[in-house]
């Protein structure tokens, strides 16, 4: 397979080529390692290619849907051996100790690991722009930015390298670099994909892994194999009736859906950004969805307050715990500005603190819980911004602080970390673009444990937007 084939196929479609012996795993990842080479001097998308991993591939089907398809993943522990770099240059020389349950998971469900791909350091900042790596630079736009933590996966995704690659959410980090780049991003419920063997609730239950794809089907059979609760985890969430691939096959009906374009941060809201959210709200009218302008009612100032609160008091143990592992004690010049201003928040903390802020979780938590009990969707925008100029929020300029920190946050956040904080599923989907042809994401939210609800809803959208059509410059069919 040429490298200018990879994009015709979502991973499915890749599968079943595999599954057909039209293609062989090892044929697919000669084309993938024959993209990057050509696409990743202007992207930096991609950090490192295993060579185990890449000579291993097999001439035959492997196991599961994806029968040995190979992917990516992001510079965070992920699988045994591999470095794991967190975007930083402190952690260059640290290895994930153990595999990720849910990465053995998808592993067993055919993926095979080739390589990473970068990260905002820590998965703190605003932007995937690291000292140890640069900046990683935007398909649709080199001169843009992919957003943060998973920039990298969403730029290699976007570029068609792979049809999707692995990510991690703890305030947007996957649905900002999906909307970003015109990508498919689902941020699970708390508890679907197991945080083990690390923790109950990654960041204090902020945070949950999963993947960027390109299309709803794959973004579907992945949340089949990687969800489900492991021994010890604190808490079991419901498994869905069905599977979430065959939930997609019918659409939904008729849900009550809530549309909301007010700034809950205050931070200004593109005027595409509006519009294009605006004529998803009027599409799904069309398709049959009653949809009613209101938004739930919150204090977001007590809410970030709380969010500033619980990232800084974890990204100190975080930290320390790094750097026992390295042997060797922090260096505060092998940080970036950034992560430096969260780590010294994090030490002025008293537990009290801690307390009252999950208290305040706890709190909106409800809130949102009683507003999407009366509303099936909650229809936002992802960003309120659309992609920046690289340099705009460059994590390491001086005299950061925890309020500047969240302030570059801000354009990002405004519409996601909320639902890091309720557990809520939410998902980014590529439903327009710029007039001079930059990706808008849309977001939509629902109940607890309702991901079936959203996919169902992804997949009808899909059939009316065709984002596959979509082709960035930086694009595998233009090698």
């Amino acid at each position: 397979m040429r490298p200018q084939e990879l994009a015709a196929y979502d991973g499915l479609g890749l599968a079943a080529l595999i599954e057909r012996r039209e293609i062989t795993p090892r044929e697919l990842g000669a084309a993938v390692i024959a993209a990057i080479g050509a696409l990743n001097p202007k992207l930096q998308a991609v950090i490192e290619m295993y060579e185990d991993a890449v000579e291993g591939l097999s001439d035959k089907p492997g196991p599961g849907p994806y029968r040995g398809l190979p992917t990516l993943t992001k510079d965070f522990p992920i699988e045994a051996g591999r470095p794991a770099q967190f975007g930083s240059v402190f952690a260059r020389e640290f290895r994930a100790p153990c595999d990720q349950d849910y990465w053995r998971r998808l592993r067993a469900g055919g993926l095979v690991n080739l390589g990473r791909t970068t990260s905002s350091e820590f998965g703190i900042a605003a932007a995937t722009e690291s000292s140890l790596y640069g900046a990683t630079r935007n398909p649709w736009d080199p001169a843009r930015g992919v957003a943060g933590s998973s920039g990298g996966s969403a730029a290699s995704v976007a570029a068609g390298i792979v049809p999707f690659a692995q990510g991690g959410d703890g305030g947007g980090s996957i649905r900002n670099p999906a909307s970003f780049c015109g990508l498919v991003g689902l941020k699970p419920s708390r508890g679907r994909v197991s945080g083990a063997p690390d923790a109950n609730a990654p960041l204090l239950g902020l945070a949950t892994s999963f993947m960027l794809t390109r299309t709803v089907r794959d973004c579907a059979t992945l949340l089949d194999l990687a969800s489900g609760a492991v021994p010890g985890d604190g808490f079991e969430i419901a498994p869905p009736a069905e599977s979430y691939a065959r939930a997609i096959e019918t659409p939904p009906k008729a849900l009550r859906v809530a549309l909301c374009t007010r700034s809950w941060s205050g931070h200004p809201l593109d005027p595409e950004v509006v519009r294009v959210t605006r004529e998803a709200g009027k599409r799904l009218e069309a398709l049959g969805h009653p949809v009613e302008e209101t938004s739930p009612d919150f204090d977001y100032e007590t809410f970030l307050d709380a969010q500033k609160v619980i990232w800084a008091a974890t990204t100190v143990p975080s930290l320390d715990e790094l750097a026992a592992a390295l042997g060797k004690p922090i260096d505060e010049s092998q940080l970036q500005a950034t992560t430096i201003a969260v780590y010294r928040h994090g030490q002025t903390l008293t537990a009290a603190r801690l307390v009252t802020a999950l208290g305040i979780y706890d709190q909106v938590t409800r809130i949102i819980g009683r507003f999407l009990a009366r509303h099936d969707v909650l229809v936002t925008p992802t960003a309120a911004i659309t992609p920046e100029p690289v340099g705009t929020y460059d994590p390491d300029r001086p005299g950061r602080t925890i309020d500047s920190v969240f302030e570059d946050l801000a354009p990002k956040e405004t519409f996601t970390a909320l639902f890091n904080g309720t557990g809520s599923p939410a998902i980014s989907l590529p439903l327009g673009h710029t007039p001079s042809g930059l990706p808008v994401g849309v977001q939509l939210v629902a109940g607890f444990g309702r991901e079936d609800l959203l996919l169902g809803l992804a997949r009808q959208l899909e059939q009316e937007y065709r984002w596959d059509r979509q082709r960035p410059a930086l694009h595998v069919t233009a090698i």
